[in-house]
């Protein structure tokens, strides 16, 4: 079993916060040790990736509380770390980016940091605004990296808040879908799962969203699912408890468990889209054409910068020939006697070279 050993350099939580302070000093748990906290969860929550954990108790007058410190991969899997602890005792409240709280215990998320803060036994844990100045500290120096977005393609409509989990491998996936442990959803293939409950028509149903990287690989995993699982045959009839209800689109694989028939289990299916979005995020600019006086009036002060500078450089080039001719006469221009002039002889006259000049 894996021992806890103190925490020298690698500090995250505070020494104090909002009135609370440390009473020992901080206790990092190794990834290996998870099964000492979590017990036999320890599994299915080390597919999240946990990097590491830190554990530290804090006291406030007569109250007492222990703050444990997730360190994981990045915010998706802080995020789905965050689903997997909740429970249906929890609400939500406003803390870090994701948070939910009971009486005695409170679950948030900051980056790529969950934080779970239990009360001593008979005793109210931490405040929501004690904890929000935890939550602060952690902020500056949390991931800033985006956190997942598969959420937004479950439906609203029926949805019972609080039971969504997000997944990133079979272990924790099967303790809410138990269609199996091993990886039928296609984990190895970087799919990401979201799992919510629903009721529909008074009925509990759930509903699993899987996005792949890729539409080919999203129809590769659907077709080993429709090759493995009972689906639904064409119809509205009833059918059993163990058929699923599902369909694919684009990158995206919607299953429907527990649906009664195609029709209830369509209520929900139906619901489910994908919209590409281009983001771009190069600086944009605006052409606008001018108007026709403005090219005319363009054209015409064009034009005449170009003769008044034509005028400028042949007075300028014929000042410097004159000033040349008057400070150096017959030596640079004129040298008649420089010049060799090849003639016919056909008139009478014969042709100088300072005749030219």
């Amino acid at each position: 079993m894996a021992l806890p050993f103190t925490a020298a350099a690698q500090n995250v939580l505070p020494s104090s916060f909002a009135g609370w302070t440390a009473s020992a000093p901080s206790t990092a748990i190794p990834p290996a040790g998870l099964d000492q906290i979590l017990g036999a969860n320890a599994g299915a929550f080390g597919e999240y990736v946990v990097k590491a954990i830190e554990q530290r108790p804090y006291s406030r007058g007569t109250a007492s509380a222990s703050i444990t410190l997730y360190r994981l991969r990045d915010p998706s899997s802080a995020y789905g770390a965050y689903t997997f602890l909740r429970n249906a005792s929890m609400a939500t409240v406003n803390l870090g980016s994701f948070a939910s709280a009971s009486t005695d215990r409170a679950l948030f998320v900051v980056g790529e940091m969950l934080v779970d803060a239990t009360a001593a036994a008979k005793q109210a844990r931490p405040s929501d605004s004690d904890l929000k100045h935890l939550a602060d500290s952690l902020n500056k120096v949390a991931d800033r990296a985006p956190y997942p977005l598969i959420a937004d393609h479950l439906p609203e409509q029926g949805l019972v808040h609080g039971s969504e989990h997000y997944f990133l491998g079979p272990l924790g996936l099967s303790q809410y879908v138990p269609l199996g442990t091993d990886d039928w959803v296609g984990f190895d293939h970087s799919a990401e799962t979201i799992v919510a409950r629903y009721q529909v028509s008074g009925k509990d149903e759930t509903l699993l969203v899987a996005s792949y990287p890729t539409q080919q690989i999203a129809a590769m995993e659907f077709d080993t699912m429709l090759r493995r699982f009972v689906f639904d045959p064409p119809g509205d009839t009833i059918l059993k408890p163990n058929v699923l209800f599902g369909k694919r689109v684009s990158s995206i694989v919607a299953v429907v468990v527990g649906a009664p028939s195609r029709q209830d289990a369509n209520k929900l299916l139906d619901q489910i889209g994908y919209e590409s979005q281009v983001t771009w995020n190069e600086p944009k600019q605006t052409l606008t054409e001018p108007t026709i006086n403005t090219m005319i009036v363009g054209a015409f002060m064009g034009t005449g910068a170009v003769m008044v500078l034509a005028v400028a450089a042949g007075i300028g080039f014929g000042g410097i020939r004159v000033l040349v001719k008057l400070i150096f006469p017959n030596k640079v221009f004129d040298r008649a006697n420089q010049v060799e002039i090849l003639q016919l002889g056909i008139s009478s006259k014969p042709i100088k070279a300072k005749d030219f000049y």
